[in-house]
């Protein structure tokens, strides 16, 4: 056959003595081929070529559909990320906000040593931990001064906004715990529910570190933002009080080896 590229067996210093190849095809195109090479007894025949186009047949549809699934997934990600940024883009000094905190937590998650579906569940709930926020009114998000108690108490219904949102889309239900939740303090002083140590959920108390850093850094017009040596120094004397500690002491590793 004038099809066979003989130099492959010269180089690899194998002989081919026969072979059989069929396409993977879907509708579109061909995506690969599937080949076997000297049967051990005797020449492929007429059975072993429509044996072999069943399995590049099932093999091409499963090969389609995986494609067609990542494809699906990066799409509701950029969904999910252009979500964010319009939410971000209402709050006038927080941009770029949550874009900091989701590297933060997948530093502090690469320290932790989190398998690859837990980090994708955390990426998810750090870049919306602050969906809530969309319910809020913007005179409360882009106000100039510090809060008062009142709006304080309004901006504090954010994790419990976002938690209902999520709510309603199947595929995110399971990172809604980390949303409601990051706002819980270790010792049980925080908010919604006053939850305390193992009680508030790993990924909440990852992005609590990490939302609480870049907030502490960020500028506001009444008040300058701390130098990261401050923050740090912030987030460990509240280890064990605000904070998960094993979180921390990940996250000043992460610091000090230049992960963020």
């Amino acid at each position: 056959d004038p099809r066979f590229f003989k130099e492959v067996d010269e180089a690899a210093d194998f002989v081919t003595h026969n072979l059989i190849c069929v396409p993977l095809r879907t509708k579109e195109e061909i995506i690969g081929v599937v080949q076997g090479i000297n049967k051990r007894d005797g020449d492929f025949t007429q059975e072993d070529l429509e044996l072999f186009q069943s399995l590049a047949d099932q093999i091409a549809i499963a090969l389609d559909n995986a494609r067609l699934y990542e494809e699906l997934n990066e799409m509701a990600l950029q969904l999910v990320k252009a979500l964010s940024e319009a939410i971000e883009k209402r709050d006038s000094y927080t941009g770029g906000h949550t874009q900091r905190v989701l590297k933060v937590c997948m530093a502090i998650s690469n320290q932790l040593g989190l398998p690859p579906e837990e980090k994708r569940q955390l990426m998810l709930a750090a870049i919306l931990h602050d969906i809530g926020k969309v319910g809020i009114k913007d005179y409360i998000l882009n106000k100039d001064d510090e809060l008062t108690a009142e709006e304080f108490d309004i901006m504090r219904k954010h994790p419990l906004l976002g938690a209902d949102i999520l709510g309603h889309i199947k595929q995110l239900r399971s990172i809604i715990p980390a949303i409601k939740y990051h706002h819980e303090h270790y010792d049980g002083s925080g908010y919604p529910e006053g939850l305390k140590g193992e009680e508030i959920p790993f990924h909440a108390r990852i992005i609590a570190v990490a939302d609480t850093f870049d907030a502490m850094i960020t500028d506001r017009p009444y008040q300058k933002g701390m130098s990261k040596e401050e923050a740090v120094e912030e987030l460990k004397r509240n280890a064990g009080t605000q904070f998960d500690p094993q979180v921390v002491d990940a996250f000043a590793k992460a610091l000090d080896g230049g992960d963020f």
